[in-house]
């Protein structure tokens, strides 16, 4: 059921045209701020880094259990604290 006063919304992005409709506020809003970013994003990537990047997340977006198995592999990466040294009182980092 709709609520009163909203149908939906639309959003045309000024640079590129892009379009993207929503049936809630919370929906619309969500919208526009991912698009926004992803042109904040584009904007700092040279040519070879946009294509590079476009391919990674073609293979990523198409697998969500490749997704989150390569993002448990980074965080098992992340490096460990340091370890004490027995004997020597002071403190080594890995």
């Amino acid at each position: 059921m709709s609520l009163p006063g909203w149908d939906q919304a639309i959003f045309r992005c000024g640079l590129c045209g892009a379009r993207r409709i929503a049936s809630t506020e919370a929906e619309y809003v969500r919208a526009v701020s991912a698009h926004r970013d992803a042109h904040s994003v584009f904007d700092r990537l040279n040519p070879i880094e946009r294509s590079g990047m476009g391919s990674i997340l073609r293979v990523l977006l198409e697998d969500v259990a490749l997704s989150t198995e390569l993002l448990a592999l980074i965080d098992q990466d992340e490096p460990e604290p340091p370890t004490a040294v027995p004997g020597s009182g002071s403190r080594r980092s890995s």
